[in-house]
């Protein structure tokens, strides 16, 4: 009768100690310094705590397995690559869906120049004096490029280089026209009215305007 009273003493004390842990046990986690095992049990041994199979979540703290699973679960900050665009003029300059949908590819600083499709199917805005909303406002086919507002950029940093007849000019290669050459709207270095004229979008910065 003694012997019996002692084992049922024994086994209950066990009971209680025993913890159960994981998912089949209601979530419950192992009290501090105590690895949850693969089949729900809370203990210290090593089969409790191999890092292959035990249940670092549901793991006390202090542990050696809840250790892990904190250093598993570090957020790690991802830095993406900024955005790169062409410093040079594009060799393209109509777009959308009656050009074969042609998308504007973006130029210069962030991308900011031949970034909208025009109403019209133009790319734009080409230069530092045309207004973005002529692009990039009403009509604009956003499915073919941005249709946007941003910020208007000032000039390029850095000392400007220079561009001779023929060649490209303005704020997007940061290049001024030689002396005696004008730079059209559509930023390449010339004379006569095409690249001179205010109507045609001379830009009086970057070489010389009639």
């Amino acid at each position: 009768m003694r012997r019996s009273i002692f084992m049922a003493l024994v086994l209950g004390s066990w009971a209680v100690g025993a913890q159960n842990c994981g998912p089949k046990y209601a979530n419950q986690k192992c009290a501090a310094g105590k690895c949850c095992s693969q089949y729900g049990w809370c203990d210290t041994t090593a089969a409790h705590c191999n890092p292959a199979d035990c249940l670092k979540e549901f793991s006390g703290a202090g542990s050696s397995c809840a250790s892990l699973f904190a250093a598993t679960t570090t957020l790690k900050t991802i830095t993406k690559p900024a955005a790169t665009f062409a410093n040079q003029v594009p060799n393209i300059d109509v777009c959308g869906h009656a050009q074969g949908g042609v998308s504007c590819p973006g130029a210069g600083i962030n991308g900011y120049f031949y970034r909208c499709c025009s109403s019209a199917g133009h790319c734009g805005p080409k230069n530092d004096i045309q207004d973005q909303s002529l692009y990039c406002g009403t009509g604009c086919q956003s499915g073919f490029g941005k249709c946007d507002s941003e910020t208007e950029l000032s000039n390029p940093g850095g000392v400007a280089g220079t561009a001779g007849a023929g060649e490209t000019c303005g704020p997007i290669v940061n290049r001024k026209c030689l002396d005696g050459l004008c730079c059209s709207g559509s930023n390449f270095c010339g004379t006569g009215v095409e690249f001179c004229g205010t109507a045609n979008w001379c830009q009086a910065e970057w070489g010389e305007c009639s």
